[in-house]
């Protein structure tokens, strides 16, 4: 015969020869305070289920109803010709969708900027203003940055802490080649103090490794799929400050390059671009605080190599500061000495009319050939250093020289916190028209010229 099952409440209920009839009492007490409560939760649940459950029906038929009166005022009143309108900004040219239009204005509110949104405003209206062709090259171009995070009251005070000039490149992202930051990333001025009396500490490398480190990382970050090309100039291993300064090894490691000197051909373009160092001073005696040295390799380098330039291509060069005797930069001190200028003028005349130069100095040799290669375009030689812009390019021996002011912004005419604080390019090469570009983003005036 099968057996009943008993239940708990059977087995708990049942007396034991063990307890007293209080025991028995308190124990069934217990169990009807149990129950109790468990019905009460059940019966909270079960309603509190059921309200849940009314109120999402509820807001879901008030979102069908909102929904559907809204498809209907759509349907009823959208204007096609509204739609397509929307595409153009006010005289200038309109967009293939307004999708693409709403991305370009809100770029930059993707991007960790902290210019004011003014600013970030002026410089997307210059985004529209560059010509887009496929077969034009764009070139972004900063020098003089001079960034640290240290105020230097001295130099240029709150003008220094200005990482926001790179970052700014991220609202053409997608519109560049290539992003050439032309030398003086870093002021240098965060260590020690000049004089006899100067104690060089282990942090102070540290710190010029991190700023050096920061603006390429930041540039490299924000660029987009852009090639970047970093140079360097007098002030980026903190020579201006101590006399412990980054070695030239210690730079290319914080920039992540093997070598400064460097060229890239953009074959749609056909445009040959060179970076070369000026302030190589390897293995010289001579600080690059106020010094420009080009060292014997790299005039090898640059007859042998990267002046050997395919036929119908152009060539544009970056270099920190001119070359002498360009807008009179000529040394400014007798403890400046610039080694090998004339050496690398005198390479480039020949490159321009396919030509032999042969020379030696003190400092260095040269034999370039271009006889077989015939002549070439050369675009110029764009550097900075000397923070101030030209009105035209200046022409010595067919090189043309072209100086463009610093970004960081002190002289007259900037100001921090507005559109003026900047002070950037970006260049267009039109080597079909021979035409060059210089759109000014910030404080200054666009430049262009045929070549």
């Amino acid at each position: 015969m099968k057996m009943k099952e008993p239940k708990l409440d059977d087995l708990m209920d049942e007396p034991s020869p063990f307890q007293n009839r209080d025991a028995r009492n308190q124990k069934q007490h217990n169990w009807d305070v149990l129950r109790r409560f468990g019905k009460a939760v059940g019966g909270f649940l079960t309603n509190s289920v059921s309200e849940i459950n009314n109120a999402i029906s509820n807001a879901d038929d008030r979102m069908d109803d909102i929904e559907d009166r809204y498809n209907q005022q759509i349907a009823g009143n959208t204007d096609l010709k509204e739609v397509i309108d929307s595409r153009k900004p006010t005289g200038k040219p309109a967009y293939s969708t307004l999708g693409e239009r709403l991305d370009n204005m809100y770029h930059g509110q993707k991007q960790d900027i902290e210019l004011p949104s003014e600013v970030v405003g002026q410089i997307i209206a210059k985004v529209d203003t560059i010509n887009l062709s496929p077969n034009v090259l764009k070139i972004g171009h900063i020098t003089d940055l001079h960034f640290q995070k240290i105020i230097d009251p001295q130099w240029y005070g709150e003008a220094v802490m200005d990482i926001d000039h790179v970052r700014m490149f991220g609202l053409f992202a997608n519109k560049l080649n290539t992003l050439v930051l032309n030398g003086d990333q870093v002021h240098g001025q965060e260590i020690g103090e000049n004089g006899p009396n100067l104690t060089p500490f282990e942090g102070s490398r540290k710190v010029l490794m991190s700023r050096n480190d920061e603006v390429m990382s930041t540039a490299d970050y924000y660029s987009a799929d852009a090639d970047v090309f970093a140079n360097i100039g007098n002030h980026d291993d903190g020579s201006v400050r101590w006399d412990n300064p980054l070695t030239l090894n210690e730079l290319k490691q914080a920039y992540g390059v093997e070598s400064f000197d460097t060229y890239r051909d953009y074959t749609v373009q056909k445009v040959r671009l060179i970076v070369l160092n000026v302030f190589d001073n390897t293995g010289s005696n001579l600080r690059r605080a106020t010094n420009s040295v080009i060292s014997q390799s790299q005039l090898d380098w640059l007859v042998s190599d990267a002046l050997k330039v395919p036929e119908g291509f152009a060539t544009i060069i970056f270099t920190h500061a001119p070359l002498e005797g360009f807008f009179d930069n000529k040394p400014y001190s007798d403890t400046w000495k610039n080694i090998n200028h004339d050496l690398v003028k005198g390479v480039l005349t020949a490159f321009t009319n396919g030509v032999r130069f042969s020379d030696e100095t003190d400092n260095g040799k040269v034999d370039a050939d271009f006889t077989s290669q015939g002549k070439r375009d050369l675009i110029g030689v764009v550097s900075g250093h000397e923070h101030r812009d030209v009105t035209a390019p200046e022409v010595h021996n067919g090189v043309r020289g072209i100086e463009r002011t610093c970004s960081v912004g002190i002289g007259d005419g900037r100001e921090l916190g507005t559109y003026n604080e900047l002070a950037s390019d970006v260049i267009e090469i039109d080597t079909v028209k021979r035409h060059v570009k210089f759109n000014r983003i910030g404080y200054g005036d666009d430049f262009e010229f045929n070549y």
